[in-house]
């Protein structure tokens, strides 16, 4: 079970949702509890020695590529590697289905924790 903290309550409740709705082995950290991932104030995802950075600016490992496609579209700019040391290389990634106004952090928190998105 992959624990994920999140550095604002306001988020608990869509990465919640977020596990349920795509069935993760993951949970929300409990007070003081030590976590694998951590979901931070800017909205990038720390976990596995790496930091997945998620904006609108070119430099960001995720960043958003086409808004105008159904769903829209975001591109990861460098490989990156699940918690369990599985290599994801550049690509074009959905965010059809993922939380409004969090989907840069939800696929990238998908993409950590190995799930084909």
């Amino acid at each position: 079970m992959v624990i994920v903290g999140c550095a604002r309550a306001c988020d608990q409740g869509w990465l919640r949702e977020l596990m349920g709705r795509f069935g993760l082995q993951a949970r929300l950290a409990e007070g003081g509890e030590r976590w694998d991932v951590f979901v931070d104030e800017q909205g990038n995802v720390r976990g596995g020695g790496q930091v997945i950075t998620c904006g609108l600016d070119r430099r960001c490992t995720l960043t958003a590529s086409s808004l105008l496609q159904e769903g829209g579209l975001a591109t990861l700019q460098r490989t990156m590697f699940t918690l369990w040391g599985q290599e994801i290389q550049p690509r074009e990634v959905p965010l059809t289905g993922l939380p409004r106004g969090r989907e840069l952090t939800a696929a990238a928190l998908l993409l950590l924790l190995g799930h084909c998105i």
